[in-house]
């Protein structure tokens, strides 16, 4: 019960302790290291597996589109090689830069290539700040490629717009070498993460693999469920990215559908499970 003030005396107010900027410095020092050592994590490989197959699906959905528009593929680069190779006999005759198309895709695939293996090196293949910036480094690309397209530069092989096929075949080469790039992105992730057998880019080596299989027809085979999976999500891939392409969004909408994937695919490494130390329980 409170005391009644006597007169001629001041009432006594409660002392309230303020935070020193020094210990707010201190708090927010804290935090920053909490964040950092948190994206040094290195997460935990089980279940990314997941990731990789949807990975094959958006290989599939990006390649279908690409080969439809410009002739061209941006992560199967074994096609593009046999382009390349007509190329130096004029053929074929309806894709004069057929070849050239090809050669900037595996150029920049093999740049991608370079540089997410090296950054990946550097900064830990599978620490959780890593892949988020492997990703999040991804979906620009991809943004800008499909910004391009959207704003007329690239126009869409759907379009009715004669006068936007009046363009210069060349610059298909910006966003070809721009898609092509960051597909080395996923099957860098893919190798780092420990899934070789997924096919996020080639699919005919895995082809044989399943076959050759000793235990094909075993119950339990991991191995073979993870290559079957990654074929089937790309071919998946391909028919969506066909009818995509024939719907009112056309080619950009299954970039749009791509980027917007990869991004949440970023974001669910901040979140996922690190891997646990030898004194932590299963």
């Amino acid at each position: 019960m409170s005391q009644p003030f006597e007169p001629g005396k001041s009432p006594v107010l409660p002392i309230v302790e303020s935070s020193s900027p020094s210990e707010k410095s201190r708090k927010m020092r804290r935090t920053t290291t909490s964040t950092g050592s948190r994206l040094k994590q290195n997460i935990d490989s089980n279940y990314a597996d997941l990731i990789c197959v949807v990975l094959c699906f958006l290989t599939g959905l990006c390649d279908s589109s690409a080969f439809n528009a410009w002739s061209c593929f941006l992560a199967m680069q074994t096609g593009n090689t046999i382009v390349l190779g007509l190329g130096a006999s004029n053929l074929p005759r309806d894709s004069p830069y057929g070849w050239l198309k090809s050669l900037v895709s595996i150029s920049c695939f093999l740049s991608g290539s370079f540089c997410f293996s090296r950054a990946g090196r550097w900064l830990g293949p599978t620490r959780r700040g890593t892949l988020f910036a492997s990703f999040m480094a991804q979906v620009a690309l991809i943004v800008i490629a499909v910004a391009l397209i959207q704003a007329g530069l690239i126009p869409q092989p759907a379009s009715s717009d004669v006068s936007s096929h009046q363009h210069h075949p060349l610059l298909d080469l910006i966003p070809i070498g721009l898609l092509a790039f960051q597909s080395a992105g996923s099957i860098n992730s893919t190798r780092s993460l420990g899934y070789n057998e997924i096919p996020s880019v080639v699919i005919t080596s895995v082809y044989f693999d399943i076959a050759s299989d000793m235990n094909i027809f075993a119950g339990k085979n991991v191995k073979r469920n993870r290559r079957v999976a990654g074929v089937v999500m790309l071919l998946i891939g391909a028919i969506v990215g066909g009818w995509l392409n024939r719907s009112d969004g056309g080619m950009a909408s299954t970039f749009w559908l791509a980027a917007g994937i990869k991004f949440l695919i970023g974001c669910g490494w901040l979140v996922w499970a690190p891997v646990k130390g030898p004194g932590e329980g299963n």
